[in-house]
């Protein structure tokens, strides 16, 4: 009796044991095939990453040389170096501050219409020397032809508003303290103040006209003169 006992409790022991032994080699296996899966993924999913990222980048440049080749145009060409009513008028603007650039996308200038490249190029000279107010408070520094086609014109500015030191100009004109931007050009304020009722000193310094910095400085010039 007590030999069957012995022998089945022996016998229990080694299939515990081995049941154990099946156990842990399962358990390690499982990892071993999970690990295996997901290297097996990620090296998937770089491969059609890579793959997607090659193919759109492909198309990218295909469309690049596309354009390249359709904006390629020589000066004097007939159709195709004239400016049209159907021309995509692109500008591309650069904060040299920010070190970024913005796209838009506006209507053909009427005045553009029919102008060559050469023509084009004197139209945006123009633009800077008689820019307006708006443009030179944001520091317009110069604006020129990037690509041209009768299809699509696209033309860059550049703005450094850090080169912008006086936004306005204080002068007196027939008696009275006029307030321009600082282009010198552009009127900002007919500010109906009366020179006759200013000190000579002061007078004599608008004469000669006086740079301001910025809004704070111009009020507070502005209201030492009406007081």
């Amino acid at each position: 009796m007590k030999k069957g006992v012995l022998y089945f409790s022996g016998i229990c022991l080694i299939l515990t044991v081995f049941a154990v032994g099946n156990y842990f080699s399962y358990r390690t296996a499982l990892k071993h095939f999970e690990k295996l899966q997901k290297n097996n993924e990620n090296a998937i999913y770089e491969y059609v990453e890579n793959y997607v990222s090659d193919e759109v980048q492909g198309v990218y440049d295909d469309f690049e040389k596309e354009l390249d080749k359709r904006d390629s145009v020589p000066i004097g060409a007939s159709s195709d170096g004239v400016l049209g009513v159907q021309t995509v008028y692109q500008i591309e603007n650069y904060d040299a501050l920010s070190n970024t650039t913005t796209v838009e996308y506006q209507s053909l200038p009427e005045s553009l219409i029919g102008m060559n490249r050469q023509e084009t190029d004197d139209y945006c000279k123009k633009c800077i020397s008689s820019m307006p107010a708006d443009e030179f408070l944001k520091g317009l520094q110069s604006m020129g032809v990037v690509k041209f086609s009768s299809e699509r014109l696209v033309v860059k500015k550049i703005y450094d508003s850090s080169k912008i030191k006086y936004k306005y100009y204080l002068i007196a004109i027939d008696g009275e303290v006029v307030v321009y931007y600082g282009d010198k050009k552009t009127v900002y304020e007919y500010t109906g103040i009366e020179t006759d009722k200013l000190s000579k000193r002061e007078v004599n310094k608008l004469k000669k006209g006086i740079e301001v910095k910025d809004e704070n400085e111009l009020f507070s010039i502005l209201e030492n003169y009406s007081s």
